[in-house]
């Protein structure tokens, strides 16, 4: 280590000055693939107005809030998550520590006690303690040296960031802090996403199990009129065997059903951090959420895109990569720091305060890496290597959540035709029990031909149950691809989400 003797205050301050304006952190980049993102996609899609906070109360449905507000609040991957991002605050600030002076109060007594025959006193005694060793000079040594020293003093130690190390270093780390700021609102929005899907998927269990357990009686007496006209000679065993057969595969299905119904709300209970069979507070017997078939007209930018959490996250990790490398430059660079103390210094604890028992102790060093057996330049190679892969990784996201994005768009798209085939199948099927209810009623049909009716509706809400879940997981794949809504808007999240510098 190369010392220097104290600085001059405008030295001091020109490294300073020079000291900001250093950094060896390479450009910014954008992968090719990202660069040429289409501007808009190739589907129908709106900038439709509404909330980001809470997208999901598009589906308009009461217990879906409760439920929502429940598992924000109570579920275990989202509180690790904002444990993590919590850790990583405190990193942050712990990587920044550097930028700053490091100031200490330290306070010392020292006693020391030696025999005057050693060290220097040897060197002008006789061994006898008279003096003899000093010429013209007579004088008795004493047989000991004993010294007392109390000390209070306020020490400092900085290094002066003249590459910019220290600098790249705490930006990586706010770079760090928003990449993980980034992955709390995509486990936030995983969250919320299974929630709604759980539950519509409790809803279409329990209206198929429902309309199941209709069907189940109504084919039961189906059965028995078809046995009745059997005995009569009305019919043959063929009809009724397949009648029977009908009802018997019917019932076989309700346990399955059942089974369905309750592995779902098992799920859910473990999303809102409950044990399962808890949630029956949360979950009123009747559920019927509404379903928004408005379609979505096209308009929507594909600059939306970086909206999503996850694609934020992946570039705040590049830019993260990118500081590290400018650190690992600096690291090949002389570091240059001061250090210094100043305060009392006495004999007696009495007089440590004296305004004439003050000392100070300056001293300025640089260290230049010389040999490091190729550690230095193999940790640059590294930092580069990483920025290469969050690169990757960067474009890799974008293009993932490009797709899914289209994707989604079009799913809605083909769920919203499906489900209308669907509601006028179960129009025609209303009719249908409505027409052999009246010829029933007027003696023209038989009740045998109603029944028949019923069980054909039953059949066709059960597909609309189905289609229904379909139309809700469709616009929920829309929101939770464009990250919420699909809408921009300088939202922030709340509470422990938000950057260390903002709270």
């Amino acid at each position: 280590m190369i010392r220097t003797g104290g600085l001059g205050v405008a030295g001091g301050l020109l490294l300073l000055a020079v000291a900001g304006g250093c950094s060896f952190a390479p450009g910014p980049r954008t992968p090719v693939q990202v660069a040429e993102m289409p501007e808009v996609y190739d589907v129908e899609a709106s900038r439709a107005d509404g909330d980001a906070g809470g997208w999901w109360q598009a589906f308009a449905d009461p217990t879906l809030d409760r439920l929502i507000d429940t598992a924000l609040t109570e579920n275990f991957d989202l509180r690790e998550a904002i444990a993590r991002l919590e850790e990583l605050r405190h990193r942050y600030r712990i990587a920044r520590a550097p930028l700053f002076p490091a100031l200490s109060l330290n306070g010392d007594a020292n006693r020391s006690s030696t025999p005057a025959n050693t060290g220097l006193g040897s060197q002008f005694g006789d061994g006898d303690g008279d003096g003899a060793g000093i010429p013209g000079l007579a004088f008795s040594f004493p047989d000991r040296f004993e010294f007392t020293t109390y000390s209070a003093s306020l020490g400092f130690s900085y290094e002066l960031d003249f590459w910019g190390r220290l600098r790249n270093e705490s930006g990586a780390a706010v770079r760090d802090f928003l990449a993980s700021r980034g992955d709390a609102e995509t486990v936030r929005l995983t969250v919320i996403a299974s929630t709604i899907s759980t539950y519509l998927e409790i809803v279409s269990a329990r209206a198929q199990l429902a309309v199941a357990e209709d069907n189940v009686d109504l084919l039961r007496e189906r059965a028995e009129l078809t046995q009745e006209r059997y005995q009569s000679g009305l019919t043959n065993t063929f009809e009724l065997y397949a009648i029977r057969q009908q009802y018997r595969t019917a019932e076989s299905n309700l346990p399955g059903l059942r089974t369905a119904v309750d592995d779902a709300e098992g799920r859910l209970a473990l999303i809102l951090g409950r044990y399962a069979g808890t949630i029956e507070d949360l979950l009123p017997a009747d559920l019927a959420p509404a379903v928004d078939t408005t379609p979505i007209p096209a308009g929507l930018p594909a600059s939306l895109l970086a909206e999503r959490p996850d694609v934020m996250a992946a570039l705040e990790r590049v830019e993260a990569a990118r500081l590290r490398v400018g650190a690992r430059r600096a690291e090949l660079l002389p570091t240059i720091s001061l250090n210094g103390s100043g305060g009392f210094q006495s004999s007696e604890v009495t007089n440590l305060l004296y305004v004439d028992q003050w000392f100070t102790n300056l001293i300025g060093g640089i260290v230049a890496p010389i040999f490091q057996g190729g550690r230095l330049r193999a940790n640059l190679g590294v930092a580069w290597a990483q920025y290469d892969q969050s690169l990757i990784a960067y474009a890799r996201t974008v293009l993932g959540a490009y797709r899914e994005v289209r994707t989604s768009l079009r799913q809605f798209e083909n769920e919203r035709e499906r489900h209308a085939q669907v509601v006028e199948q179960v129009a025609d099927a209303r009719a249908s029990l409505e027409n052999q209810l009246q010829r029933y009623r007027s003696g023209v049909g038989n009740y045998v031909e109603y029944l028949d009716a019923r069980v054909n509706l039953n059949g066709a809400e059960t597909t609309l149950a189905l289609a229904e879940r379909g139309m809700g997981e469709a616009r929920l794949a829309v929101h939770r691809a464009l990250g919420g809504a699909w809408v921009a808007q300088d939202i922030e999240p709340g509470g422990a989400l938000m950057p260390p510098d903002q709270r």
